[in-house]
Order: structure tokens, then sequence, then C-alpha cells
């Protein structure tokens, strides 16, 4: 049952079995496991079916002066569905080295192993319609080309075997609605706040006081799952203060909000191959209609090697913004901005963003009245594969344009004084602190970022194949601009990340906050490490393995 303020109960309090903060993928993939249970759950969501101003205004917050990072509220959804409204799609799994203690990844190490999370990346892989759990070209995959992305690059140290997948993408509120509104052991409460938890001996919660409209509520139950986001869930903990508690909930030890990491991506290096028509480029289709594509990928032994971060690259449209111009990017930049232009709230902001942007808009405008009447069939063809239900994840430049970028995204360190915490002189308008966002990069995220690159270039020289455009000291800079304009593109990891032990980690390996019995944390912000990947896939994973646990603990 999905309700909201004009048809809830009246009550001053509320009664359930398990209540899910949060109605994102990691809440709601949580609530799907738990349905045939029979248990009495609440789901509260922090918003309605679509965003309002009033709603996002509650996630902004400050980033410290000292660091650069979006403004809070730019990549977080507050809405039934959460992330999920504006995922874009793509799955892949951590890779095994991610999990394991590595001498020279100061923090590194989770409490479980891959292996104990694969079962439950198949499951998430039919949550997020992502197709079977296989991201390994060579295996299942008959009708694909086991050949390298370009030839001669592939060796001990990098291989372009693995593939990323891609979901519809799933927007949980619009795929699973049906599901939780059938389901008569649910109540999903929209445009539910969270005040504060409450507990009457520091062990256990005994309840939440939660807004609606203008009403205050109790809910009570047996279990909590607090599952909020990896900015929002050490905001909640933080902001939790109590006689037991008076650094926050799970805060004995200072680590609520700390190890805040993302991942660092951008494009840099360009490449000009010489055989275009023999490049594996385009998005590809299993049997099952699902696309994915091919990625390079550091070797875990080139990791160990020259003791670096996890690291991937893949062919994608040149930064170069003063050179040639691709057709169909160009469709896609001036279509994405006029969109954009549509989001904001005033003429101000619609003003400064024009004064901005008005030199790329032209030259993109001029490629397009140039070149678009020859380019029609193919970017009619891309349109259809775009609003189809199973939608092409994004437009891919020409693989004849002129050059073609090599896009990276790598691991980011995880750094105790990277932290959010609690704003002192700034409350939202439940009265709630906001928070105070300082992300910190160390020599290690720029040494991962340039051995991969040299990693690759060097294979790319050896294999003779082309030319390219990269230094590195060009590389040097381009880090450090990136670290001045820094977005995180709503990657929020590491916040109560995971430990069996309390002094280095804030829940433990079944998601239990330490010191408590029975309020748990679900989502990203359990991530001991990042590793390369966007955290959807493992986020549902670890959300369906806490599911599980609950059954069993609760039999």
């Amino acid at each position: 049952m999905i309700i909201s303020e004009k048809n809830i109960s009246k009550a001053n309090h509320l009664e359930a079995d398990i209540c899910i903060i949060g109605s994102g993928p990691a809440g709601i993939s949580i609530a799907l496991e738990l349905l045939k249970t029979n248990k009495k759950i609440i789901m509260l969501s922090g918003g309605g079916y679509h965003e309002t101003i009033a709603s996002q205004d509650l996630h902004k917050g400050i980033v410290d002066s000292q660091c650069s990072h979006e403004p809070l509220e730019e990549n977080r959804r507050r809405v039934f569905g959460g992330a999920s409204t504006a995922w874009g799609g793509r799955c892949i799994p951590m890779d095994p080295i991610d999990f394991k203690k590595r001498s020279w990844i100061l923090y590194s190490g989770w409490p479980i192993t891959f292996d104990e999370l694969e079962p439950f990346y198949n499951k998430a892989s039919n949550y997020l319609k992502s197709g079977i759990f296989d991201y390994d070209a060579p295996i299942g995959f008959n009708n694909l080309n086991p050949d390298e992305i370009i030839d001669g690059i592939d060796n001990e140290d990098i291989i372009s075997s693995k593939l990323e997948r891609w979901s519809t993408p799933v927007n949980f509120a619009k795929d699973y609605t049906s599901l939780l509104e059938k389901s008569e052991f649910i109540q999903v409460i929209l445009d539910a706040h969270l005040l504060s938890f409450e507990t009457e001996d520091g062990k256990s919660i005994n309840s939440v006081k939660v807004r609606i409209g203008n009403s205050n509520f109790s809910i009570r139950s047996s279990t909590f799952i607090l599952a909020c986001g990896g900015i929002e869930n050490p905001r909640l903990l933080l902001a939790s203060k109590n006689q037991f508690h008076p650094t926050g909930l799970g805060n004995k030890n200072d680590l609520v909000g700390r190890f805040y990491m993302s991942h660092f991506f951008g494009t840099y290096a360009t490449l000009e191959p010489k055989d275009r028509e023999s490049i594996i480029y385009d998005f590809e289709k299993d049997n099952m209609g699902v696309y994915f594509r091919r990625r390079w990928w550091i070797t875990e032994e080139a990791q160990n090697k020259n003791e670096i971060g996890n690291a991937i690259f893949f062919l994608h449209k040149a930064n170069d913004q003063s050179g040639h111009r691709d057709v169909l990017f160009s469709i896609v930049f001036i279509t994405k901005f006029f969109i954009s232009l549509i989001s904001l709230k005033s003429i101000h902001s619609i003003k400064n963003k024009w004064i901005k942007s008005k030199d790329d808009i032209f030259i993109h405008l001029k490629t397009v009245l140039k070149e678009g009447w020859v380019e029609l069939p193919a970017i009619l063809k891309i349109a259809i594969k775009r609003f189809q239900k199973r939608r092409l994840p994004f437009v891919l430049p020409n693989v004849n344009s002129e050059k073609l970028g090599l896009y990276f995204q790598t691991e980011h360190m995880p750094n105790p004084n990277s932290r959010i915490s609690l704003d002192d002189n700034s409350v939202d308008a439940l009265g709630i602190p906001r928070v105070n966002v300082h992300i910190e990069f160390n020599e290690l995220d720029k040494k991962t970022i340039i051995s991969a690159h040299n990693v690759f270039m060097e294979r790319y020289a050896v294999a003779n194949v082309g030319s390219w455009s990269y230094t590195e000291s060009g590389l040097n800079k381009f880090i450090d601009e990136k670290i001045n304009a820094f977005n995180s593109a709503a990657h929020h990891l590491g916040t109560t990340r995971m430990s069996d032990d309390p002094t280095s980690g804030v829940v433990d390996r079944n998601c239990l906050v330490h010191g408590m019995t029975n309020l748990y944390v679900a989502g990203s912000s359990i991530f001991p490490t990042g590793g390369h990947v966007n955290p959807t896939l493992t986020i549902v994973a670890l959300a369906i393995r806490l599911a599980q646990h609950l059954n069993q603990v609760n039999e």
C-alpha cells in the first residue's frame, strides 16, 4: 500500500515489524525481498512521486571552503525511487581485489569477500534488468566478438574482455510500484521525513519521530533500516544525539561521516587509431536484448605491481572542445543544454547558464546546420533507439571522428579526513542541521590515474596502431583542474563504512550499527572502498544480502 498525508491514519503513532527509512534502490530492494516474510513493513519516502523545490531544499548543505564539490542537492533526489529516478543504468560489479586488504592502500579491506557477495549480484541483476550476471566477454557470449577492442594492446597488465551492462534503466518507484501497492504487508508513506531515532537504553531503537505534512508521528518497530544515501545516512546518524550517544548514533569512535569517497573520472588523452573498421566500439546486445559494451581494465596483477588503485578506460568523445565536431554529439549537446534550462528556477540562473555556454552552443549549431542533413538517417535511427523501452544508453561519437577520447574512471582512496559533518550554523526546514562536505584526494589518487594512463599508452605505442595526444605533465594539470572543480556524479561512498572492528567501521559485516541491536544501514555509505565501479549494482546486491540476514535472524 502506498499512502500520502491525506490518507494516513491520524493516530499519533504507527506500528511495524520492520521500518525502512529511504525509498531508493537499497530500500525498495530490501522491501521486495522481505515481502515474502509476511512481516509488517513501513517504508518512509522523503519525497513524493515528483520532486519539489521544498523537498530538494532539505538536501542543501555547505561545501567546505578548502575543497571543491558540486552543490549537495545537485546529484541527489528526495523523491520516491530516490537516485534511481535519475540513474543512467550502468551496471558493473566490483572486482575481487576491491574486497582485499592491500598493503599500499590504507584502510582497505572488506570484512566480506567477492565470493560471498557474488550470489547476491545474480539476484541484483534481475532487479536491475541488466541480464545475466556475466561480465567477462569470452564466457557465455557466443555472439560476441572475442577479439580485443584494439588489436595488440591487451596483455597481463591491461585487458579489454571486461564488460559493462546497462539497465533499462530501472526506476525503482515506477517499475515496482505495483508490487508495493498490492502487498498487504507494506505501507509506503510518501513525503515522510525522519526527525530522529529514539532509544530508551542506548542499545536499541524503540521508535523514530517522523514529520508528515504539518504533523509529527512516532513509528515503533522491532527493526530499523537506514537507507537514505551516502550523504544523508551519516547526517541522520550524527543528528540523532542523545544522552547515550552524545556525538550521534554509531559514532562512539568518531567514524560516522568519515572516509567519504567518490570516483575520479574524465577524458584527457585522445587517440587516432589507424584502422577504425576493426575497433570494437559500439554498444552491442546480448540474446536478451541487454546493451553491453567493452572497456579496458587495469588488471589485479598490474595494480599489485604498480601499487595503485583500480582503474578502467573506454572510448568516448574527445575532451577537446575546439576540434572536429561530431554531428550526433552536437545534437545531443544542444538538446541536453535546453532541457537543463527548463529545470532552472530563475531567469537569473538561465541567463548565467546561457552566458557560460553560448559559444559552445553556436559551434555545435554550426556543425548541425552544416553537416546534419547528411547524417539524418543515422540521427533518426539513434533517436528511435533512445526512446525504446530498453533505450540506447547514450550516443557515442562517430568512430571515424578525428579524435577519440580515452575516458577513465578510477578508485578514490579511503581517507578519514575526507568527511561529511554537521554544520553548526545552519538547519533545514525540519530543524535538522545541514551537512558540511569536505572531500580530499591524496597522492595515491593521482598516482593511480597517472600510472593507469601510462600502462595504457605504453601498450598503445608498442602495438603501433595509431597516433595519440598525451603527456604526463598535461595529465597532472588536468587532474588538478578536476579536483578544483570536482563533481561526484552522485557516487557518495564510505561514510558509514563496514568493518567487524568497531574502531575502524560504523557497521559490521551484517550492516548492523556497532553498539546497537536493531539499527541497520544500507547503501553505498557502507562501502569500505569503492573500486572503480558505478555503485548501484553493488548497492542492490548488499541490500538483498541484508534482507536475507534479517530473514534468518527473524526465523
